[in-house]
């Protein structure tokens, strides 16, 4: 199975090189985290500190649980996970949206993990989310993801939001 692993996570850094190379792979299809256990990536982040990291647990070859592990909780990281390093913004971005604004803890998950990403994409998505006529609950987890954040485009659109008439 460790065998197994690794080989996907070089088949998974060919196919990353490949999506920088102007591929129209999508992170869908790149990011087919099937085997049981534990995955992780880092991405580029909005806090101050340059990078965070992401958890994904799947069972019975789907995702169950997603964990950010930032700066404040360095000792929540899960031996034997399958490490795919450093993943373009985009990529990580394009894998949790399919997943974001259901309503399940799953749902809850991408969406904060969404919102820990660096660049406007996450913002602009999580907003969109705010603005559809997705469940009430969708809704409202996606402002506190902005919330959390600590992005000032994201407390700038939440401003912006409880000032509306």
């Amino acid at each position: 199975m460790a065998r197994l692993n690794r080989i996907a996570s070089l088949v998974l850094v060919v196919l990353l090189a490949a999506a920088g190379a102007g591929s129209e792979i999508r992170a869908a299809e790149m990011l087919n985290l099937v085997d049981d256990g534990w995955y992780t990536w880092r991405v580029a982040s909005v806090s101050e500190f340059e990078e965070d990291q992401f958890y994904v647990l799947v069972k019975s070859g789907e995702p169950r649980k997603i964990e950010i592990v930032g700066h404040w909780c360095s000792d929540r990281k899960h031996s034997g996970a399958v490490d795919l390093g450093l993943l373009e913004t985009d990529v990580s971005i394009d894998w949790l949206q399919q997943y974001a604004g259901k309503r399940s803890d799953l749902g809850s998950d991408a969406l904060a993990a969404m919102s820990r990403h660096a660049g406007g994409r996450a913002l602009t998505i999580l907003i969109d989310i705010v603005e559809s006529d997705a469940h009430m609950d969708v809704r409202e987890e996606a402002v506190f993801s902005m919330a959390n954040s600590g992005s000032e485009a994201a407390f700038n659109y939440i401003d912006r939001l409880l000032m509306a008439d």
